[in-house]
């Protein structure tokens, strides 16, 4: 009898569990902002320009051997980046609306993890140069697990942002030094 003890036990947990995880949100949305000393004109073509991301972009450096591919017209909208890679998988990003120097929108998609994500990139004035805010929002769906991998989601990817937005900041600082 004591095993079917421990195996109640463990459908009761396991009942509890799923439970919980039906009742957890199913969307997301991270945000991060970084002060720029550099004005929109030499931030923007690095984030208009999907060839760039890999210069400051966290996810690049993850995988250093990962395949890239582009299309779509350069640096506008329909610009698209796909990718493959043991560590990343295989997913792409494209360029959905552009204001130029102010703003991009885009779409992501990771077919190896399932993931469907927008995400938004805004250069707003500030006091001190350019105040850029990062954003990126989407959708897990009814997947229980994806559901619980949410409750810590926003440090992860919101520590990858934070990576992206700071080489952001250093490489258009140091690009107004070195002229």
């Amino acid at each position: 009898m004591p095993g079917s003890k421990a195996a109640l036990n463990l459908i009761i947990i396991l009942i509890f569990v799923g439970l919980v995880g039906v009742v957890l949100p199913s969307e997301y949305r991270v945000e991060r902002s970084i002060e720029i000393e550099a004005p929109a004109s030499v931030i923007y073509p690095m984030v208009v320009d999907l060839k760039k991301w890999q210069q400051w972009s966290s996810w690049g450096r993850l995988d250093p051997v990962a395949i890239y591919s582009y299309d779509g017209p350069d640096r506008a909208i329909g610009m698209r980046v796909q990718w493959q890679s043991d560590v990343l998988g295989i997913g792409s990003i494209q360029i959905d609306s552009l204001q130029f120097n102010r703003m991009l929108t885009y779409s992501l998609h990771n077919v190896t993890q399932g993931i469907e994500a927008t995400g938004e990139i805004r250069l707003d004035a500030s006091n001190n140069g350019i105040r850029v805010t990062w954003s990126s929002q989407g959708d897990v769906g009814l997947n229980i697990i994806d559901r619980y991998k949410l409750l810590t989601f926003d440090d992860k990817l919101g520590r990858d942002m934070e990576v992206g937005l700071e080489n952001i900041k250093v490489l258009a600082e140091n690009s107004l030094v070195s002229h």
